[in-house]
């Protein structure tokens, strides 16, 4: 009896201890590009994958403010939309910016990191045109143009040394740099 007693301790003390393996949930697309348009209503239009995918993943939709469009974004696709993996924010010049950034820095799934680009004919017209714009924006990158990020972004508009930013439109391949342009916000 004693014997039955401790195999069965023994049993319960490995049976505590064993957990299943975390799984990655299926369904899960990793948005790589964002953009941004407009000032209320604030329409965010996301771009997931990147080489390895043959047709990306997209979403749109849009909110009163560029936080109410966040909250709605990872249900506005096909599969459900994470906001951990964005290297690249595209704003339309349309959009209050400080607001945007602001919100982005504050956001604990997009961060600071994120580069920032501004599309000439608003970021939605952009992203329209591109298959992987991950993929170009990166090309654009390895050609040596070096998109300010998020946080130096904001540094810039609140250091009042003016900012710029790379300016791009829709290309057959996808987003192609055209100029650098200094943001001057919509009135």
């Amino acid at each position: 009896m004693r014997k039955l007693l401790l195999l069965c301790a023994a049993l319960a003390v490995l049976l505590v201890g064993w957990r299943p393996a975390p799984k990655e949930p299926e369904g899960l697309a990793l948005v790589r590009v964002l953009g941004v348009d407009g000032r209320g209503p604030v329409t965010a239009t996301a771009v997931c994958g990147g080489t390895d995918q043959e047709d990306p993943s997209r979403g749109q939709c849009a909110a009163g403010d560029f936080t109410g469009t966040l909250e709605r974004l990872p249900w506005s696709g096909e599969e459900e939309l994470s906001l951990t993996s964005v290297s690249d924010l595209i704003v339309g010049r349309d959009v209050a910016l400080e607001d945007v950034l602001l919100t982005a820095l504050r956001n604990e799934k997009l961060g600071a990191s994120a580069a920032v680009w501004l599309a000439e004919e608003g970021a939605a017209s952009l992203l329209a045109q591109c298959r992987d714009p991950a993929s170009a924006l990166e090309l654009i990158r390895r050609r040596g143009v070096e998109a300010p990020t998020v946080v130096e972004a904001l540094a810039a508009l609140y250091g009042g040394e003016g900012l710029c930013l790379p300016l791009l439109t829709g290309g057959a391949d996808g987003p192609v740099l055209v100029d650098w342009e200094e943001w001057r916000a919509a009135a």
